[in-house]
């Protein structure tokens, strides 16, 4: 939901050399954010790292509760949904560094936009219903080779003897880079599958889905109808074969992302988004602080936060039916068990791992 908790937008880095007290040190100077959505930074923005609270009110284990398989224990969750000062797997397309998508449409489910002419007052939007579809499915699309590249990556945690490898199911993944590319198989999985879970929160945000126009006004451009929607966005199955841009609801419309390039349009920070809430990371539940316009009508911020939290959960289980389909269900359970567990391989050779 946010672009990063969203810091995304041109933000342009410069490597400036100071010297303070004659030390040297080397500084990145980036440009302040033009777009908010849910957020993964906690600085640079208004934010309050709403991916990262969306993904533990949906996945987390409970307080001192071993995982079985549908949550995550402590330290697999940080890697998969950061904190304060790393922004996991769910933040990955928000870096500033290798592997960002801060730029990406198809990464955020930008772009989408389209208003029919009955809801703008009779006028012809400046851009057509299939423009709008074909754009959404780029994103479904994306999704998808995210969703499926991390099912591969989890079928590499075991060694060459066929067991379960601790280098590879350490929950330790400070490394950075391209997709898909960090060192260990684990860190590789919660890499592109939180990519996957970041684009379906912000798709719930940035589009009119689950929301309400402003009632006291009629729908245009810049009151776009809300589709008030109260179900998982069925076009976000990713173990199904692709939609066509047919099957996009003729209503739908996500904002277009950056605003200053959006004349005319229906724009991703004034007409759509919904972020900028205090949310629990254990029951998901909202405060408002500072949101949106939009998220600000009716209980909009609300819907937007708990059905993106609903359908994290749905990621959730498809990916582990996926994992069971690809790799059968003993030894899909075992990889399940690693990606859940912060012990899956034991550490001593007195102790066992509780996947081993």
């Amino acid at each position: 939901m946010t672009r990063g908790y969203s810091l995304r937008g041109s933000l342009a880095a410069v490597m400036v050399i100071m010297t303070v007290l004659g030390v040297a040190v080397a500084v990145q100077v980036v440009r302040p954010p033009k777009a908010e959505a849910f957020a993964t930074y906690y600085w640079f923005s208004s934010g309050h790292g709403e991916h990262e609270k969306i993904t533990r009110a949906a996945l987390e284990c409970p307080e001192d509760q071993p995982s079985d398989g549908t949550c995550f224990e402590p330290d697999s969750m940080d890697i998969l949904a950061g904190y304060r000062t790393y922004l996991g797997g769910v933040g990955a397309p928000d870096s500033w560094a290798s592997g960002g998508e801060l730029d990406d449409p198809s990464a955020h489910c930008d772009n989408a936009d389209y208003i029919r002419p009955e809801d703008n007052g009779g006028q012809t939007y400046v851009r057509t219903r299939a423009q709008a579809s074909d754009q959404l499915v780029a994103c479904l699309r994306h999704l998808r080779g995210r969703f499926h590249g991390a099912a591969q990556q989890a079928g590499t945690v075991f060694d060459g003897d066929g067991d379960l490898s601790r280098y590879e199911t350490l929950s330790s993944c400070a490394d950075y880079g391209p997709p898909g590319q960090r060192a260990r198989a684990k860190c590789r999985f919660v890499d592109l599958f939180g990519r996957t879970l970041h684009g379906v929160q912000d798709f719930y945000s940035h589009s009119n889905w689950v929301d309400s126009s402003d009632p006291s006004k009629p729908t245009s451009v810049g009151n776009p109808p809300g589709m008030h929607r109260s179900e998982v966005f069925p076009l976000m199955s990713f173990r199904l074969p692709l939609s066509p841009p047919s099957d996009v609801p003729e209503q739908l419309a996500t904002g277009c992302y950056p605003s200053d390039e959006c004349n005319g349009r229906i724009r991703h920070d004034e007409e759509l988004n919904k972020d900028v809430a205090q949310i629990d990371p254990r029951t998901g539940k909202v405060t408002r602080d500072g949101t949106s316009a939009r998220g600000s009508i009716l209980d909009n911020e609300e819907r937007a936060v708990q059905w993106a939290i609903t359908d994290t959960r749905r990621q959730w289980a498809a990916m582990r039916d996926e994992i069971k389909a690809r790799y059968g269900e003993a030894k899909g359970n075992t990889i399940i068990c690693a990606m859940t567990h912060d012990t899956p391989v034991r550490n001593w050779p007195w102790t066992r791992g509780d996947c081993e």
